[in-house]
């Protein structure tokens, strides 16, 4: 790590720590380079670099201080809890669930692949592993992949590779880009480090360009966050041309992309599927996939593909956090890619929710078109509709005491902004349901 860099790590950390509080004044340039014998020019880029995160401000001819925090600025606002509306006793129909049926889990086949383990194994399973995880795993996922195991680091889940993605990349004061609306899980994971989080608008192919270059420009950001393929909740995926002017940025601007991919499989267009990190030739990509969405939920097991220059970090916020993913997962899994599971799963579950996507798709063009835009994905778990007029929050009031939730636009936003849409999950509803469900939201949108 840079010198500069260094130093101002070390004061971001007192500040951290209260050792420094608003208003503080920084030690002059020339005295703190003699007293840790470097060049004024160092202690120069130190500085500018706690500016440019806005923790301190220079007042000309007087020095450097240090800023008074707004700690309001990385609050994360829910404004609807679809978890609180869940329990309550009148919901009668979900469209909020984004796990696959319990129907659909393949527990036969799943534990054929744990007796195998277990039978081969047997305590040795059970020990402390690698904390990147098992190599038969990683070389298994690396092959795949055409990727070298070493770059493979497991994970129990998504949400944990962002938390130990924030902790090997991120400092106090930092900003981070997401997409917006966004999965709030990640903005709270960057926002709990101490970044600032800031959205930036989609449009109909990805990320607005133009606009994130401006912020890009303005806030300097260590990471973006973006889920090239199905995002949450737009169900936009991007074109080549939006993903190679995003690697671009990375490149010219020197941060890296969270890529986050866990609907891929759920492709039902037959078009190709290109991922970043497939375009990514300066390793400027963290690539995130986990096998929740796809198997099952309480699997909590996942992996990323991490570039070298940030692989020894993540390693040791892994070990961290839990000293490496749960072994005899990872050795039961291994065995049940082996055992050619796993893709016959996959194949399973593409066919069943590709006809579950056109079922939905049609009743929601036959029950509510009229009231509704809706982007078709060809692909994920979700339909995102904006309402050509009215009220979301309105809607979702009606439509949850008539026994029906729905997510709003508000459960993805992490700041005052209102939406005018609202996402129905298909991922474990019947189609009785469905179909109950938009007649209801039909007689309330007919009425509003």
């Amino acid at each position: 790590m840079p010198v500069y860099r260094q130093i101002a790590d070390g004061i971001i950390k007192n500040i951290e720590a209260g050792v420094l509080t608003g208003g503080a004044a920084l030690p002059p340039i020339r005295q703190l380079a003699d007293r840790l014998g470097v060049s004024r020019e160092t202690v120069v880029r130190a500085y500018k670099r706690l500016e440019s995160k806005r923790l301190v401000y220079t007042r000309e001819g007087s020095g450097t201080y240090v800023a008074e925090i707004s700690h309001k600025e990385n609050e994360i606002f829910r404004k609807f809890s679809a978890q609180e509306a869940k329990a309550r006793p009148e919901v009668k129909i979900d469209f909020t669930s984004s796990n696959i049926s319990r129907e659909l889990f393949p527990l036969k086949e799943f534990k054929r692949a744990v007796d195998h383990v277990f039978d081969v194994g047997g305590g040795d399973i059970f020990g402390y592993e690698d904390p990147r995880g098992i190599i038969g795993l990683r070389e298994l996922i690396g092959d795949r992949l055409g990727r070298p195991a070493e770059r493979i680091q497991i994970i129990s889940g998504a949400q944990q590779g962002l938390d130990i993605i924030a902790k090997a990349v991120l400092t106090y004061g930092d900003y981070v880009f997401t997409e917006k609306p966004t999965y709030t899980g990640a903005a709270e994971a960057f926002a709990l480090r101490g970044a600032n989080v800031v959205g930036v608008d989609m449009e109909n192919d990805g990320i607005d360009t133009e606009r994130l270059e401006k912020l890009i420009k303005l806030y300097k950001p260590e990471l973006i966050y973006v889920m090239p393929h199905f995002q949450t909740p737009t169900t936009i995926s991007y074109t080549i041309e939006k993903k190679r002017r995003l690697l671009d940025l990375s490149s010219k601007y020197d941060f890296y992309i969270i890529e986050e991919d866990n609907l891929s499989d759920f492709n039902y267009s037959g078009k190709s599927l290109m991922s970043l990190k497939a375009l990514d030739h300066k390793n400027r990509v963290i690539y995130i996939k986990s096998f929740s969405k796809i198997l099952m939920p309480g699997l909590r097991l996942g992996y990323m593909i991490m570039p070298k220059a940030i692989s020894e970090a993540v390693v040791s916020a892994k070990y961290s956090t839990d000293m490496g993913t749960s072994g005899f997962m990872q050795y039961a899994f291994e065995s049940y890619i082996k055992s050619g599971g796993f893709e016959k799963h996959i194949a399973v579950i593409r066919r069943y929710y590709a006809e579950k996507y056109r079922f939905v798709r049609d009743c929601i063009n036959r029950f509510i078109g009229k009231y509704v835009y809706m982007n078709e994905p060809g692909g994920g778990l979700y339909f995102w509709l904006t309402l050509k007029r009215g009220n979301v929050s309105e809607l979702s009031e009606r439509l949850l005491s008539s026994g029906v939730l729905i997510d709003t636009g508000r459960s993805f936003a992490f700041d005052d902004e209102d939406f005018s849409s609202f996402r129905l999950s298909f991922a474990d509803i019947s189609d009785d349901d469905v179909t109950e469900g938009l007649r209801k939201i039909s007689s309330i949108l007919s009425r509003m």
